[in-house]
């Protein structure tokens, strides 16, 4: 991580603080739910909390829409309200981290993907990464409670099975507790090679990755796997550190978002 994630991370169990309305806050809350586009779930939350405080997370979803829409000129689309929706439930009931379905259409949402009530979709193993992440931060923002409960087995489960069908054989970090549950559904003869795959990836020099080419051999193609899964959690964590670091700075400029 950059000097900036790393600030970044050290703000995050503050950020209930920054939410407090200003001048300069709300202006850039607008513009942050008025551009939703590409914004993640935090970032549109705490906009809605410093336009109109913790009491509008026991808000019914309608009522939010409404006064953006009445109050604020603001018509959040589809995705952004999944967004501000799942990261309401992630701090007011976080079944995330329980029920394989919530699990699901979480992770969904916070990737800007629309959930279908019809299916039960196999997530992309970057898209559960970065949720997981996201849902880490979220739960710091809560004061009253732990930064993030442990991922029960129902999850677990569903995580390592879509993991297996993605070609993985060692997890994500952010997904690492799923290590065992992977384990079990590969042949034991892998053994040998999943501690392969773990040793060579921590030797990585994560920093050069955007830039690496992988090999097609097995090996590589694990490690480009888990390239791939770390950059696109490096990407999403940037752009809401981005959005998010105005919340130290009482003049800073909205049209810089």
């Amino acid at each position: 991580m950059d000097n900036q994630l790393v600030k970044f991370a050290e703000i995050c169990s503050g950020l209930t603080h920054y939410t407090v309305k200003t001048a300069s806050r709300e202006a850039i809350a607008k513009e942050i739910l008025s551009n939703s586009d590409d914004r993640n779930a935090t970032a549109l939350l705490m906009a809605l909390r410093t336009l109109h405080g913790i009491d509008a997370l026991y808000w019914e979803p309608e009522t939010i829409w409404l006064t953006l829409e009445r109050e604020n000129n603001i018509d959040l689309p589809v995705e952004a309200r999944d967004k501000v929706q799942a990261a309401i439930s992630i701090l007011r009931n976080p079944a995330f981290f329980w029920d394989n379905l919530v699990f699901q259409r979480t992770v969904q949402s916070f990737n800007g993907e629309l959930y279908d009530p019809e299916t039960l979709q196999e997530c992309h193993p970057g898209h559960m990464a970065w949720a997981v992440y996201e849902a880490t931060l979220l739960r710091g923002m809560d004061p009253d409670s732990d930064a993030r409960p442990e991922i029960d087995e129902d999850v677990q489960q569903y995580i390592a099975v879509c993991l297996k069908r993605a070609g993985y054989v060692y997890p994500p970090n952010q997904l690492r507790d799923v290590s065992d549950n992977l384990a079990l559904l590969l042949p034991g003869a892998e053994e040998t090679f999943i501690s392969l795959v773990k040793k060579s990836w921590e030797q990585v020099d994560k920093g050069g990755l955007a830039n690496r080419k992988f090999n097609e051999d097995p090996l590589n193609i694990q490690l480009a796997q888990l390239a791939s899964c770390y950059l696109y959690v490096k990407e999403q964590a940037e752009k809401l550190a981005t959005d998010v670091m105005w919340l130290e700075k009482e003049n800073t400029n909205p049209s810089l978002v």
